[in-house]
């Protein structure tokens, strides 16, 4: 009997002195790295910082947290925020975000409030933590501008995984439901919510998304391939698939097919919300009346747009300028 007890003492010993280690150096890292972001220049803050969880769970738990990256000007801030980890799996974290947490972009300031928004992150076991996969799942989310909107979801659920054997190449899913659009888009003509809002595509990144996604710039797109995005509201409808590959400036080469369902009424609503300039409509316009004749039809459209040069073409016509596909 002495020798089991002695056995458990000395097991229980060690683990308290690995978990010791583990929680002491999860705390070093993480305060480490805020400190290297303050030398660059960010804003990089908590009011305080506490690692509990023994035995099992190394959690790190910050209050009064603040980002903010002076090179693209986008900024985040929450009351709180957890990283949670089990203690023999370091590399396999979940987020855990407050209620309501502010994004603020050069442009508007976002206020986000939602219920259980949560999300799993597996990384491999490597200094630069590059993700293997990830999965994000909030419950009613809603999202207000100090630029005068705001629009609501039910739920939203995004994942990514890399994929395996190839290099910085990435399947992304997302499907959200009983989305309310923006309120500058709203009219009683169409239903509250949106019937549907899904995307499934996969992206080829000019380096791996880890830590140096944070600390220095955001991976840039090589290649994408839309298997499938939609969006339906009411009578409105939007369909697309394509294959691209882009240039170190984001230009891109190759096809897409659009489909898109009673696109005068979708003109419409953006010139009666006033989110858009006139000018823009239209110069829009007419490209979007081309397609819809090309289509044969004057209010659907189903073409098959080709980017090369810099240029968006249907057949050999040119339509217009390509857009840039950049991450800021």
């Amino acid at each position: 009997m002495r020798p089991l007890l002695y056995l458990i003492v000395t097991l229980t010993l060690a683990w308290s002195g690995y978990w010791f280690v583990a929680s002491s150096g999860t705390k070093a890292g993480l305060e480490a790295w805020f400190q290297a972001r303050e030398i660059e220049g960010w804003q990089a803050e908590y009011s305080d910082l506490s690692v509990g969880g023994f035995p099992n769970r190394v959690d790190a738990s910050f209050t009064e947290i603040a980002l903010a990256d002076p090179d693209t000007g986008l900024a985040w801030s929450a009351p709180f925020f957890q990283l949670l980890a089990l203690s023999y799996r370091p590399n396999h974290v979940i987020a855990v975000w407050p209620n309501e947490q502010v994004i603020s972009t050069p442009d508007e300031k976002l206020t986000v409030t939602s219920a259980k928004m949560q999300a799993s992150l597996v990384v491999a076991p490597e200094v630069s933590l590059p993700v293997e996969r990830s999965n994000f799942a909030s419950g009613t989310l809603a999202i207000s501008s100090d630029a005068g909107w705001s629009m609501q979801a039910d739920s939203l659920r995004m994942a990514v995984r890399a994929v395996e054997g190839a290099e910085n190449l990435y399947d992304f899913a997302y499907q959200a439901e009983g989305v309310a659009p923006p309120s500058f888009l709203k009219t009683s003509v169409l239903p509250a919510k949106m019937s549907a809002m899904d995307l499934d595509m996969q992206v080829g990144f000019d380096r791996p998304w880890d830590l140096r996604a944070l600390e220095d710039r955001r991976p840039q797109p090589t290649t994408l391939t839309i298997r499938t995005a939609k969006a339906a509201w009411g009578d409105l409808s939007f369909q697309m698939a394509a294959d691209l590959t882009m240039d170190e400036v984001g230009s891109p080469t190759g096809e897409a097919t659009l489909r898109l369902n009673n696109w005068r009424d979708m003109m419409a609503m953006l010139r009666e919300s006033g989110q858009v300039a006139s000018a823009s409509l239209d110069t829009a316009e007419p490209v979007m009346a081309l397609l819809a004749s090309l289509s044969g039809s004057r209010d659907d459209i189903d073409v098959t747009l080709r980017f090369a040069n810099g240029a968006a073409l249907v057949g050999i016509i040119p339509i217009g300028t390509a857009p840039k596909l950049t991450l800021r």
